[in-house]
């Protein structure tokens, strides 16, 4: 490509001839060094400055600025000319790949770090009077603070963490369509903002188990509340028939979007100078560089296809869409996904690699990917539990673990007398099942299993001999920490349950 294809459209200056500029022009320091900011879009070199000189030679005089178009093209033929070889296309398809991906990778870390700084859900007296505008007058249970991010409920996909609120039906609740729209007015009257109206949906006529429901969807200062009110027809009397309940999640803030983007932007600005840098100082018909391209090529254009399906496995139906594109992102940002993305810019790089490329550069690429993996993996840590005891040897049931350990607990432990009846702890799983966000559970009666451990000994063992006169336990999964005051209410006070425990928080 001739080099005058990347000289920008410039306006000629008054009573310049055909192709010619007026020389001698005054012009100001500050447009100088203005045109060489943008010119930095250029590789180093003397093209670099013969271009500044052009453009001030061209300048009308008195002009302070570059004229929009000038920039436009500055950057559009400078980063062109970055990627080097002229009359070559494949290299600018490659460099548009790869600065797709690094700008994936760059958004999706920028996100990962930002949700750190997000605030926690509401607490306290906050999510008190939030029970008091949804359910006024009703003893509601739920609420807290929640992960991040946590399992859905078919443990096959990832969703943003929510505190579950709710209350057990009453002659008012059950009234669904009136209580629901009622709900939904408070809200509003609140300053919540509605997302559509409200929604019937009604289960087959031939169910086994007939459903009616009515959901809606608000949002208010960086929080997202789901409404539903669910009545379960033909239920046994031991169970419960549903409740009226909502989610609270976090919604990202501006500045989240903004890092999120500028992110994505520099990842996209890297990844294509990357490309630049090597295709400028290799050999463009090297035997290393076709081989590695044969490898290169179809891993680069693989990867939009592994984003875009982990785009549609990461739809959050009845959600903003953009829970989608962060949970999205918050995969990319996986051990896994991560390693993927970094080996991007080293296959470019070797895709392009000749004789040039030095065993010091190709170290110092991959110093710099193991690092940036290295950091991405430490912001990816979920709290982790303090280790527990090598080995313990408990009496009875545990203490309290200190608050700061359970605060985002999404395990509880529901302890029993060993010599409870059948019927007994038939009643107690029963009210476990009643609780809404209980969504499994398991009862431990071997002092053996490995649960014991997590159990009693915080994630340590269980001594030989210990469990022998140890009480029995469900073992609980609930689907947001808050639902724990539900179930200890529950649970408390029936016949053998002799204590209920939060385990240590364990997840992201």
């Amino acid at each position: 490509m001739d080099a005058r294809t990347h000289l920008p459209d410039t306006p000629r200056a008054p009573g310049a001839g055909t192709g010619h500029c007026p020389s001698g022009v005054a012009v100001t320091s500050p447009l100088e060094r203005r045109y060489r900011r943008w010119a930095g879009a250029y590789p180093p070199g003397p093209r670099r400055q013969e271009l500044i000189d052009t453009l001030l030679e061209c300048a009308p005089p008195g002009r302070a600025r570059p004229a929009p178009r000038e920039v436009v093209n500055l950057l559009r033929h400078g980063l062109r000319a970055r990627l080097g070889r002229p009359g070559g296309r494949a290299v600018v398809v490659l460099a548009t790949l790869v600065a797709l991906i690094g700008g994936l990778a760059g958004a999706a870390v920028a996100a990962r770090v930002g949700w750190q700084w997000v605030p926690a859900l509401p607490g306290g007296a906050q999510a008190d009077a939030l029970k008091r505008t949804v359910f006024p007058g009703m003893t509601a249970y739920g609420g807290g603070d929640a992960p991040l991010i946590v399992d859905s409920s078919d443990g096959e996909n990832i969703r943003f963490g929510f505190a579950d609120y709710w209350v057990e039906h009453t002659a008012a609740t059950r009234d669904l369509d009136v209580f629901t729209a009622a709900a939904r007015d408070r809200l509003l009257a609140a300053g919540w903002r509605l997302h559509g109206d409200v929604t019937a949906t009604d289960s087959e006529p031939d169910a086994i188990t007939p459903t009616r429901s009515t959901a809606f969807l608000a949002s208010h200062d960086g929080l997202v509340l789901a409404f539903r009110n669910t009545v379960w027809s033909n239920r046994a009397a031991w169970d419960n028939d549903g409740a009226a309940s909502f989610t609270l999640t976090r919604a990202a803030p501006a500045w989240l979007w903004a890092l999120t983007v500028a992110g994505g932007l520099l990842g996209a600005l890297g990844g294509w100078l990357l490309v630049g840098w090597a295709s400028r100082r290799t050999a463009p018909r090297s035997a290393m560089a076709f081989a590695a391209g044969t490898l290169a090529w179809p891993v680069v254009l693989l990867v939009p296809l592994v984003v875009l399906i982990l785009a549609m496995w990461s739809i959050q139906p009845d959600r903003p869409w953009s829970e989608t594109l962060f949970v999205t992102l918050f995969r990319l940002v996986g051990p896994a996904g991560y390693a993927g993305i970094a080996a991007l810019p080293s296959l470019a790089i070797a895709a392009l690699s000749g004789p040039r490329l030095s065993g010091r550069t190709t170290a110092a690429t991959l110093a710099v990917v193991l690092a940036g993996a290295a950091g991405v993996l430490w912001s990816h840590r979920g709290p982790a539990s303090p280790p527990g005891p090598a080995e313990c040897r408990p009496s009875g049931v545990p203490a309290e673990l200190p608050a700061d350990q359970t605060r985002l607990a999404m395990t509880v432990h529901v302890f029993i007398r060993q010599d409870t009846t059948p019927d007994q702890r038939n009643i107690v799983q029963a009210a476990i099942a009643r609780v809404w966000g209980t969504s499994a559970f398991n009862f431990y009666y071997d002092p053996t299993a490995p649960e014991y451990g997590d159990a009693y000994c915080a994630g340590g063992r269980l001594a030989d001999g210990a469990g022998v006169s140890l009480p029995y336990f469900w073992q609980v999964d609930i689907s947001s920490p808050g639902v724990f005051s539900g179930l200890e209410a529950e649970v408390a006070g029936l016949p053998g349950v002799l204590g209920v425990r939060r385990g240590p928080a364990t997840v992201s």
